[in-house]
């Protein structure tokens, strides 16, 4: 009995015995504050090194397949630089392919974020444009013309990209699949309704007819093709997504789902509602950029509306890190490649496609620079 009660004595003291935490332990998680939350945090700047290595390694593949065609590629990039930045005029031309390019991968980042793979934005953007074209038309020299597009443009990638989401987030079946090949019936699709039943009528080729005045996007700078899309772009879209990506709830459960499905689950997150608005806000913006395209652009559907934005979006957001500042300079880096090339191809006789392989070759070396990036922290050549 003694015994006992010397044992439950010990047991009942040993909390008072525990050994206090130490200070240096106390303060770790404090220290390392400053750390996370700097501008250039180490997360950050890895993902800056790791953009930076796969710009690299995609730009010395590109040098070999300029000296296998008989160009030196030191001369190559000369003129694709000038033929994107040499001028004002090739300034803007620039910032003007940028805009499409920057909305569809703006959109693109919400969903990546989550980790769902929207491979749709051209199927997206060619929808939206077509519809918002549409409702323009129809709405002749109204005030309301342009405002309404652009509802009818967000609704129109909105409800293409919904099909996808509910059967990914209804069904399980793989958004991959699904958004890729939706791309190729919304672009017959459009194709056949400016071929057939809404071709303009004084048109030589397949187009839709001309918007009217009221739906065409001002022009910012005289003399110049810098419109009013542009800076929707860049003070409004950006800003806006920034801001629901890193401020709001949505933008946290972005990040949970993307990291941890499971997790977020068991956190009280509604993880096929935050796939579903993932997959509708990515295609609402890839629909905006394809209108925007036709109203400050083209002025009318075209079946060659677009020369492969959607797919351009996935390299640019890949590239960017998801990160709305990193997108805005990754298009604008993607969109002097494109600008770029066109002077490569007239002044060396490289062909126009080189844009398609430097853009190829940079989302492989994207995909992998986590792997490459480690590589190079095991060999010393990164702190880890």
């Amino acid at each position: 009995m003694g015994q006992e009660t010397q044992a439950q004595t010990q047991t009942s003291a040993s909390p008072a015995l525990a050994p206090a935490p130490t200070p240096s332990s106390a303060t770790a998680p404090d220290a390392a504050q400053p750390l996370s939350r700097g501008i250039l945090s180490r997360s950050r700047l890895r993902s800056i090194y790791k953009a930076a290595i796969s710009i690299l390694l995609a730009l010395v593949v590109t040098s070999v397949l300029f000296i296998i065609t008989g160009a030196n590629p030191l001369v190559a990039y000369y003129y694709m630089f000038y033929g994107a930045f040499g001028n004002t005029s090739f300034l803007i031309e620039t910032l003007v392919r940028m805009s499409p390019i920057l909305f569809v991968s703006l959109g693109l980042g919400i969903a990546f974020k989550c980790k769902v793979w929207n491979i749709g934005a051209e199927g997206q953007l060619y929808i939206g444009a077509f519809l918002g074209a549409e409702t323009a038309i129809f709405l002749g020299n109204s005030p309301l013309a342009l405002p309404a597009s652009i509802v009818l443009a967000i609704l129109g990638g909105m409800g293409w990209a919904a099909i996808p989401a509910l059967m990914k987030t209804q069904l399980g079946i793989n958004e991959v699949i699904t958004t890729f090949l939706m791309n190729f019936v919304a672009i017959d699709l459009v194709t056949w309704f400016v071929s057939y039943p809404f071709r303009s009528t004084t048109a030589d080729f397949p187009q839709s007819a001309t918007i009217p005045a009221s739906a065409m996007l001002p022009i910012l700078i005289p003399h110049t093709r810098f419109h009013l899309g542009i800076a929707i772009a860049l003070l409004a879209a950006l800003p806006l997504v920034y801001f629901l990506m890193a401020k709001t709830t949505f933008g946290y459960k972005l990040r949970v789902v993307g990291e941890n499905p499971e997790a977020a689950k068991y956190g009280g997150i509604n993880v096929k509602k935050t796939i579903f608005l993932a997959l509708i806000i990515s295609g609402a913006l890839a629909g905006l950029a394809g209108l925007f395209e036709v109203e400050g652009i083209q002025f009318s559907v075209m079946t060659s509306l677009s020369p492969g934005y959607g797919y351009t979006g996935i390299a640019v957001a890949l590239l960017g890190g998801n990160n709305p500042i990193g997108i805005l300079l990754s298009s604008f880096f993607l969109a002097g490649i494109y600008n770029g090339s066109v002077n490569v191809s007239i002044q060396l006789g490289q062909p126009s496609g080189i844009v398609s392989f430097i853009q190829g070759v940079l989302i492989i070396f994207v995909l992998g620079s986590e792997y490459i990036m480690r590589f190079l922290e095991r060999k010393g050549v990164f702190k880890r």
